[in-house]
């Protein structure tokens, strides 16, 4: 229950079926679906939306549907990133006071909520027995206070974002508060292929790893794209971008591998050898 499905997610109720569309790759597909079926269909998410379809609005929270451990207590941002949907799709930020508790939260930016809002927050999760904030902390608001209230959580994941190398005073603080309050299990996304070089995103992964964190990365996505990872940034190949996302995605068992020496199909060779002994 704690995957992701990253695909359309469908149900049905009665006589209508329920289609909720998170990426815009999948859009062809949930047109598809909506126009073979013989049931009523309503269809929304965060693709439908950007792609401006009208339709019924879903009539309850979906998120359930994705992913029954996962929760929002807030939604929006304030931040005008200009990779990011999020503006677009929820505009600034709104506290939700009446949250479902649930372990992993996916607020897009926890941190810029009020200080009464995030003790509510903290308050509430300490009773679970993990928690994973699961879309990030921004790092240039996390401070001493956030690190020792999120510190008593049983057993917690925190996550920053390492978009560009603007940001990397901020994460490098905010990394050094977390684990100054012992907060240990740090998770850190890293945006490749937008706005840098080969080269730059490479230092980026690496910069991460000299702090002994196995970085995310992301790669670049536009809000409309209708084939996943089909975008190749100017100065890159997809070659370039596919290594790149697959050996630092798996370096749980690539990492005795210098990248250099990398090929695609080693992750698969190491998982033989693992399951071999």
């Amino acid at each position: 229950m704690y995957q992701w499905p990253k695909k359309i997610v469908s149900w049905t109720i009665k006589d209508t079926l329920y289609l909720s569309v998170v990426f815009s790759w999948d859009l062809t597909e949930a047109l598809r679906i909506a126009e073979a079926s013989k049931k009523r269909v309503v269809m929304g998410g965060p693709a439908v939306k950007l792609a401006g379809i009208q339709t019924e609005e879903l009539p309850y929270p979906v998120l359930p549907f994705h992913n029954p451990l996962a929760t929002f207590t807030t939604r929006g941002c304030p931040n005008k990133c200009p990779f990011c949907a999020v503006p677009r799709l929820e505009g600034d930020l709104v506290e939700i006071e009446d949250f479902p508790v649930r372990p992993i939260i996916c607020d897009n930016n926890l941190l810029a909520a009020s200080e009464k809002h995030f003790d509510r927050v903290i308050d509430k999760l300490k009773i679970l027995p993990f928690v994973d904030f699961n879309q990030g902390l921004e790092a240039a608001r996390f401070t001493s206070y956030h690190a020792e209230r999120i510190a008593e959580i049983k057993a917690v994941k925190v996550r920053f974002a390492l978009d560009s190398w603007e940001d990397q005073g901020d994460v490098y603080r905010a990394i050094e508060i977390a684990r100054r309050y012992g907060l240990n299990n740090i998770g850190v996304y890293v945006l490749i292929g937008f706005d840098d070089t080969p080269a730059e995103a490479r230092e980026k992964l690496e910069w991460v790893r000299s702090l002994k964190i196995r970085p995310n990365p992301m790669r670049f996505q536009p809000l409309k794209c209708t084939v996943k990872n089909s975008y190749v940034a100017k100065g890159w190949t997809d070659k370039e971008l596919k290594d790149m996302e697959r050996y630092y995605s798996r370096l749980r068992y690539l990492e005795h591998i210098p990248f250099e020496d990398y090929k695609y199909g080693a992750e698969q060779q190491e998982a033989l050898v693992g399951i071999n002994g």
